[in-house]
């Protein structure tokens, strides 16, 4: 263990709360959820809060490790959203044995870390670290939710109390928009978006993909997706239809008629999962789903891949991969071999068995 202290290594006074503070995206939210069930699970009587954005509170609504979540709308570019959210956290009395661990590595996050007035346990990258109390460093050849429980080890776990523990959430009822998600199908979700365009598939092969898969008169197809995924989640559906007409019923468009609340009800429905780089792999991983992940513009050794048990990763080896951190609105080189050149028929061959 390498922590940075300004006041040494050992603790001053047990810990009674822990301060998460991820206003990252929201796989980066998901991801999280390893580390609270590892302190969960090694330090039961620490309580759990989570600051968060008003779309990572619905993430981590209702989780059962969470004593409460405080709303960080980091937008609006003021000082009032970080009063507000000292203002919440002042409502649960928190004794001066609280610590924050702050897997953001923003200088707004530990601008509002300071404010809170609480110890602050972060990075020795993140921005303004010189502010903490404690610092660990952020070891690039983990897997990202494993970076993120590192910070455990500054106030006294061990990396064998958190390395390898998957992510967790809770289960939901099914949402009324999935009620066709009959039990005596396999049920595979299909997720064609991401922010970013060039870590997504071409849908046209999603669609292809879809069609093939439907071929197996026990296989339904589950499109999953935000607002921004409607067109791409309607050709797929539309293509499906036009050449499987009889699988119908085995076609379900959820692609911006869920919120992700519903999302908790929906995943441990799913057989199989497959997905661009991008947050669906994640909630796959929470729920343990079997997962094809397509990696286009990056790739696995930033430490974002699928952690399900039964994984596999579909990708084009290319000397230009990976071109940035999250994949750039287009082709650096005009080319965008590394998803124009992903075959369907090298990701049907690696689709995992439930």
């Amino acid at each position: 263990m390498s922590i940075s202290s300004k006041s040494g290594n050992k603790l001053t006074r047990p810990i009674t709360d822990v301060i998460w503070i991820q206003t990252s995206f929201i796989g980066d939210i998901v991801l999280t959820t390893a580390a609270i069930k590892a302190l969960h699970k090694n330090m039961p009587e620490i309580r759990q809060h989570f600051v968060t954005t008003p779309t990572g509170a619905k993430v981590m609504r209702d989780h059962p490790h969470l004593v409460s979540i405080h709303i960080f709308s980091k937008r609006d570019g003021s000082l009032k959203p970080m009063i507000n959210v000292r203002a919440s956290l002042k409502r649960q009395n928190l004794p001066k044995s609280t610590v924050i661990l702050q897997p953001h590595k923003s200088l707004r996050s530990t601008l509002l870390s300071k404010m809170l007035g609480y110890p602050l346990h972060t990075y020795n990258e993140t921005s303004g670290s010189w502010l903490a109390t404690a610092t660990v460093p952020r070891v690039a050849v983990l897997h990202e939710s494993d970076r993120i429980s590192l910070l455990l080890e500054t106030i006294g776990l061990t990396r064998e109390n958190f390395l390898g523990i998957k992510p967790f959430l809770p289960k939901a009822e099914l949402p009324v928009a999935a009620r066709g998600m009959v039990p005596d199908i396999n049920w595979i979700g299909v997720a064609p978006g991401s922010v970013w365009a060039t870590k997504r598939w071409p849908v046209p092969k999603f669609a292809t993909l879809s069609q093939i898969l439907l071929d197996d008169k026990n296989t339904g197809i589950v499109l999953l997706g935000s607002e921004e995924d409607v067109k791409a989640a309607h050709f797929i559906e539309e293509s499906c239809l036009k050449t499987r007409p009889d699988a119908r019923d085995r076609i379900i468009n959820l692609a911006g008629k869920t919120t992700l609340t519903d999302l908790n009800g929906i995943y441990p429905r799913l057989s199989q999962l497959i997905s661009n780089d991008s947050s669906p792999i994640h909630y796959a991983s929470a729920f343990n789903i079997p997962t094809v992940a397509i990696f286009g513009s990056t790739v696995t050794e930033m430490g974002f891949g699928p952690l399900a048990d039964s994984s596999a990763v579909a990708q084009v080896n290319l000397g230009c991969r990976p071109c940035s951190d999250h994949g750039p609105t287009e082709c650096p080189l005009g080319h965008f071999k590394c998803m124009n050149d992903l075959e369907v028929t090298r990701v049907k061959e690696i689709i995992p068995h439930p």
